[in-house]
């Protein structure tokens, strides 16, 4: 159950920029007790309004609270320890710079602009139609003057003229096509990396062992802290394994609509059919594949009518339709698992065991371990009996290309990728303190030629500048509080 969307440079920075705007239509309450009559501080000759650090106080809690709480609202302590505050002032900072920057280009706004960018809001309209009482209306309720809104539309506006300039820097034609060379430059590579900390579960470690290390106290007692630690997440949540059929509410269907239609395709369930009925009927794209298969379920994974009605359900029931703001749901609880606490005796061995594993040096064994696999490698011999006997991870076959090397991986340095591209060996081997990744090289079987997208480049360039350009004149447009605001602790 899950959306995603694309936007354009542009309409990204848009609605960065118009959006603690619209927020000030649905937040109120201040944050902060302040003897001036609208705003907190300056930047520039931008002032940083109430209703602005307001939205944008509640915007940085909804983020933090989506991330870090499930949702669930942030307390004034977790408030403070996330910066909420402080991160809002950062973030209204930056932007007034983005108006200053714009400013000192000289960007021009006409009037017409303004007006019709305000005409255009789809907030003030009624209808299709600009409505000037609406207009107005919305502005005093959220005490806002004509003269600031239309203050904030001209900085909008510029600050979206700024990013279309900035974002198409020009690329020479000698840059495109070296761009273009080094991004058909490709080779197909798998990696199998031997970590030391997964080598040290492959050391054999005795029964006697385990009990002469459990016999001495304070080894016992260590073994009980590292249990008390791990004993929630040791211990089995009552889970269910789930699939469901989703009958999407949206501009196609309405919810009458989806509803009939959920109710005609229960008639027609059951647990030998469920799965074969949801790749057919399923509004819900990776559903049509793996019919409708939720896998596990523990509490708090899904929304709340959903997961009321799961939790409620016995094994092998299938449910009526349950409606969440994603539609309605057919729900099949196929299996369930009951909570279930960790027993330290349970567990006491595995962890003594891993404690012993961790007290050994692995330096000897790792040496060894890279040594074999290195003659496997250079005899052409495969690499599968490494995998079970060293814990090896392995890194499906991708292609990389010389230009932006392994865009899954963070680990591959640019010396590592020369040596790829610039070596004819058949294998290489990187060797951190910690881990050894083998990499085996081929060439990429698709030799059809592509062209670069040099919009990427572009965008990224543009970035730089203008972060640069941001940081630059954040040092002599600092934020300037008002002495009479208080700012929340």
């Amino acid at each position: 159950m899950s959306s995603g969307f694309q936007k354009t440079s542009s309409q990204i920075f848009l609605t960065l920029f118009i959006g603690v705007i619209v927020l000030s239509f649905m937040f109120s309450g201040p944050f902060i007790d302040s003897g001036t009559p609208d705003s907190v501080g300056r930047v520039g000759d931008h002032s940083v309004k109430i209703r602005e650090f307001n939205a944008e106080v509640e915007r940085q809690s909804q983020l933090y609270s989506q991330f870090m709480k499930q949702g669930k609202p942030l307390t004034t302590k977790e408030m403070k320890q996330f910066k909420v505050y402080d991160n809002a002032i950062a973030s209204l900072a930056n932007k007034k710079l983005r108006f200053i920057l714009a400013d000192e280009i000289g960007i021009p706004v006409s009037k017409e602009e303004i007006i019709q960018n305000i005409k255009d809001t789809p907030y003030f309209k009624t209808g299709e139609k600009f409505d000037i009482n609406r207009y107005k209306g919305l502005l005093a309720a959220n005490r806002i003057t004509p003269e600031d809104y239309e203050e904030d539309t001209l900085n909008t506006i510029k600050a979206t003229k700024l990013q279309d300039i900035i974002q198409y820097v020009p690329v020479s034609e000698n840059l495109s096509a070296d761009l273009n060379k080094l991004y058909n430059m490709e080779k197909s590579v798998m990696s199998y990396v031997l970590n030391s900390g997964e080598l040290k579960k492959t050391i054999t470690v005795t029964d006697k062992e385990i009990k002469d290390f459990l016999a001495k106290d304070v080894n016992l007692a260590r073994t009980k802290s590292i249990f008390e630690q791990r004993k929630a997440n040791l211990s089995q949540k009552e889970q269910v394994k789930a699939r469901h059929i989703l009958f999407k509410i949206d501009d196609k269907t309405n919810a009458s609509k989806a509803l009939e239609n959920a109710k005609k395709i229960r008639k027609q369930l059951t647990k030998s059919n469920f799965s074969n009925m949801a790749k057919k009927h399923t509004d819900e794209i990776p559903g049509k594949e793996s019919g409708g298969n939720l896998n596990w379920v523990s509490k708090g994974m899904m929304v709340k009518p959903f997961e009321q009605k799961l939790f409620s359900m016995k094994k092998g029931d299938i449910s009526e339709p349950v409606k969440t703001q994603f539609g309605y749901h057919i729900i099949f609880a196929e299996d369930k698992k009951e909570a279930k606490t960790a027993k330290f005796d349970d567990h006491k061995n595995e962890i003594a065991k891993e404690s012993l594993q961790n007290e050994r040096d692995t330096k000897e064994l790792m040496s060894g371990a890279v040594a074999e696999i290195k003659a496997r490698l250079e005899k052409g011999r495969s690499l599968k009996p490494m995998v079970t006997k060293y814990k090896l991870a392995v890194e499906k076959e991708k292609v990389i290309n010389r230009l932006e090397g392994d865009k899954d991986s963070l680990d591959v340095k640019p010396e590592q990728l020369n040596e790829i591209f610039t070596s004819n060996k058949k294998f290489h081997v990187f060797e951190t303190p910690t881990k050894t990744t083998f990499t085996i090289v081929s060439n990429a079987k698709s030799t059809e030629k592509k062209e670069f997208n040099i919009t990427s480049t572009q965008n990224i360039i543009s970035q730089k500048v203008t972060q640069a350009l941001i940081q630059d004149l954040g040092k002599v447009y600092l934020f300037k509080q008002n002495s009479s605001a208080v700012l929340p602790n």
